[in-house]
């Protein structure tokens, strides 16, 4: 039986890393495959779950910008170790993150539209492929669990938004910006267990922050690391037994 258990898991991190290989695109099936195969895969050691979050982004050393609230959205795989610690590498296949600047120029071949948009108000958007790898604490005899995580996150593409009194023009910055920006990750969770039937889902607040540099010089001068808050909500997978274990343990009101 625990044979079958770790079969069942290994093949759904082989699952879950092929979905993962699609990169950017694989957002809808992350959803179906989550949807679909959630509840046949889990087992009492192992079980998928379904990652939304909701990122207030800052880029350090620049003068006049303001975070603005991104979109996170993936998958983790969820491994119990013992009643005390998991480990949950997760897959955000969607994460825009985004901030603005009180005055910035473009740098274009065209001289006419660098004058007009010369010190101007400008939007930096980026979306990542975001890979954590979580280490969660249960506190023993509570709802509550702590997590870290080293972080990983791929760029995809960068944009910036200039605006003017004529309108907005947009440029791909993406050249301007490093390949991948690493981080870490400290979590803490609720789970209200009696939610979803039973299912639960966890619901977290988050703070990242990036080791290197998210630009390079030719684009923002000088240091230029990310961080950001994060509310999460984690919709898991269970079995039907676990489910019920829940619900029976709900008190009595």
């Amino acid at each position: 039986m625990k044979r079958q258990e770790n079969l069942k898991a290994l093949n759904t991190v082989l699952v879950f890393v092929f979905i993962a290989c699609f990169g950017y695109q694989a957002n809808a099936q992350a959803a179906i495959f989550a949807a679909l195969f959630g509840d046949k895969v889990a087992s009492e050691k192992f079980n998928i779950s379904m990652e939304i979050g909701v990122p207030l982004t800052n880029v350090g050393n620049i003068d006049g910008n303001k975070p603005n609230i991104g979109v996170n959205f993936g998958i983790a795989g969820n491994l119990k170790i013992n009643d005390t610690w998991s480990v949950s590498p997760t897959a955000y296949f969607l994460s825009k993150r985004s901030f603005d600047m009180e005055s910035f120029s473009l740098n274009s071949p065209d001289a006419y539209l660098n004058n007009i948009y010369t010190d101007v108000p400008t939007t930096i958007s980026m979306n990542y492929i975001q890979v954590p790898i979580f280490v969660y604490y249960n506190i023993p005899n509570s709802n509550l669990r702590l997590g870290l995580a080293p972080q990983m996150s791929f760029k995809q593409n960068v944009d910036a938004t200039f605006s003017a009194d004529i309108g907005d023009f947009e440029q791909s910055v993406g050249i301007h910006a490093n390949n991948i920006d690493y981080g870490l990750v400290a979590n803490v969770s609720y789970y209200l267990k009696y939610k979803r039937n039973g299912k639960g889902l966890y619901v977290s607040l988050r703070y990242g922050q990036g080791f290197t540099d998210v630009f390079k010089d030719s684009f923002i001068d000088g240091n230029n690391k990310s961080h950001y808050f994060s509310f999460n909500i984690s919709l898991p997978f269970i079995t039907d037994e676990l489910a019920q274990k829940n619900l029976d343990d709900q008190p009595n009101n």
